[in-house]
């Protein structure tokens, strides 16, 4: 009776941890997807202020040398 419940235990174990893993995976999947999305927004907000930089850059010395 004892062996028959822990056969029992270790199956349930078994499936749970099979889950588990899914579940792991599927963390894994959102950690990869929302590390993905953080860095492109950071190249997207880099490259912007770059840009910002640059036009704010050529107005100064456009204006410094009209003048």
């Amino acid at each position: 009776m004892m062996s028959a419940g822990r056969g029992f235990d270790q199956y349930s174990g078994s499936s749970h941890y099979r889950l588990h893993g899914q579940q792991v995976l599927v963390y894994q999947v959102v950690v990869v997807v929302v590390v993905v999305i953080v860095v492109v927004l950071v190249v997207v907000v880099v490259v912007v202020v770059v840009v910002v930089v640059v036009v704010v850059v050529v107005v100064v010395v456009v204006v410094v040398v009209v003048d």
